[in-house]
């Protein structure tokens, strides 16, 4: 074959040049996609599980200051063996006026419903026996075996309708002080209003699917009762447990399936975007700019940033508030801290602000909340945490962890912290006032550290 002339090559050169150049861009960008990709995902997650958490708690404070109401029809009957169904009917309307979720309350001496309210409706109810009932017996075996609240459901109440049913067992002690089992209260709640509250809807247009398993309390090891039962088995998933009284449900979570950005039509247009690479790295840049506004957690330290304390904070002292738990918050604040980033540089500062990120993280809980709010300042918001010895060892766990050499530094730092400490009390109405007053008792500890 005859070979091409010069000038031939030379007219064929600026088409291979295109070609080559058109084939480098084309694989810059599809390495944009890969890495445009991965981030997306990271931050997604993110916020996936913020969404989830946010959502885990609100149900259980919804489900858990509804169902602990059946307590009081517990102590009613142990305070007042002989009532009248007058009286019961006086208890039971004052439960379902603080708690319009709930369907009737009921009384079941020897697992045998006798006392019912509101009768109307309800009159089908009357005289069940749970122990022949097969979809209720297993439930009240185990509360009988196990002396403990129960929560059965969501089932198919006997009167009709979806409801979650909180069991108490009733026990007397005889006079020789031993236990004797009198029957069982119990409050049907309708569960769909307390989903709709905690953020799980049947809309199709919300961004979120939800499901819910763990019938009758048994968590992971329940059945389905809520949703597609296949988002449990998806690796994309986040679940979350959900505590109720007796028992727990396992929450699945998982944003709705994006279209197909991987065939034919996204290489096609990969292909075309070669020819306007600028354009491309236009739409990565803001790409990943709207990705880091997404995400919930400080770059440097894979903390909660502020956004996220205050989402996830503002549940749990609400809970806290509904609950009577207690919540305490301790503001964290390294001395001197500009110094060291003066003296050693800010890559030394930063790596004294991972060292105390990380530290927080082997001295504190998984349920606690940890947060960088600031510059060198940190937050732990630790749910159902009074004043008293466990608090005063995790101080005593903080200063001697924080307070030592930098490990891994450069060149050596030693570290102060100064704590302040602030639990929640009527003091402190809100989140904002339980921040400031552990604030005010940072600047204290400081005060009185330089002193």
């Amino acid at each position: 074959m005859e070979r091409p002339s010069p000038p031939d090559r030379l007219r064929r050169l600026p088409f291979a040049a295109g070609v080559l150049v058109a084939c480098a861009v084309w694989l810059l960008l599809q390495t944009f996609v890969w890495l445009d990709q991965e981030r997306r995902h990271q931050a997604e997650r993110a916020v996936l599980q913020a969404e989830a958490a946010t959502v885990r708690s609100r149900l259980e404070s919804e489900l858990n200051a509804t169902l602990s109401l059946s307590l009081g029809l517990s102590t009613f009957v142990l305070a007042k063996p002989d009532f009248s169904p007058a009286d019961l009917a006086q208890v039971a309307a004052s439960l379902i006026r603080l708690q319009p979720a709930i369907r009737s309350v009921a009384l079941a001496p020897d697992n045998v419903i006798r006392y019912i309210y509101p009768l109307a409706g309800n009159q089908k109810a009357l005289g069940l026996r749970y122990l022949e009932v097969p979809a209720q017996r297993d439930a009240v075996l185990r509360l009988m075996r196990e002396q403990r609240p129960v929560t059965a459901g969501p089932i198919e109440l006997a009167q009709g309708g979806l409801g979650i049913i909180n069991r108490i067992p009733v026990i007397f002690t005889r006079p020789d002080g031993s236990p004797h089992y009198w029957g069982l209260a119990s409050v049907a709640i309708n569960p769909l209003p307390i989903f709709e509250r905690a953020g799980i809807r049947s809309d199709t247009r919300d961004s979120m699917r939800y499901a819910l398993r763990g019938k009758d309390g048994l968590g992971a090891q329940g059945e389905v009762f809520l949703g597609d039962a296949t988002l449990f088995d998806n690796p994309d998933a986040v679940l979350m447990e959900v505590v109720i009284p007796g028992g727990s449900w396992q929450l699945a979570a998982c944003p709705l399936a994006p279209a197909d950005e991987h065939g034919l039509w996204m290489q096609a247009l990969l292909g075309m975007l070669a020819a306007v690479a600028g354009a491309l790295m236009a739409y990565s840049l803001s790409a990943h700019q709207r990705i880091r506004s997404m995400a919930l957690h400080d770059h440097l330290t894979g903390l909660a940033n502020r956004r996220q304390f205050k989402l996830r904070g503002q549940d749990l002292f609400a809970l806290a508030r509904r609950s009577g738990c207690q919540l305490t918050l301790l503001n964290i604040d390294i001395d001197d801290f500009k110094s060291i980033n003066d003296t050693y540089g800010h890559a030394a500062g930063d790596a004294v602000l991972v060292y105390v990120a990380n530290t927080l993280r082997t001295c504190c809980r998984e349920s606690d909340l940890l947060a960088r709010v600031g510059g060198d300042e940190f937050v732990v918001l630790l749910p159902d945490t009074p004043a008293g010895p466990p608090l005063d060892a995790l101080l005593d766990r903080l200063h001697a962890a924080i307070d030592v050499m930098v490990p891994g530094a450069a060149v050596p730092i030693r570290l102060h912290i100064s704590i302040g400490v602030a639990t929640c009390s009527d003091a402190t109405p809100t989140l904002d006032a339980l921040m400031h007053e552990a604030d005010e008792a940072m600047y204290r500890a400081k005060e009185k550290a330089a002193g």
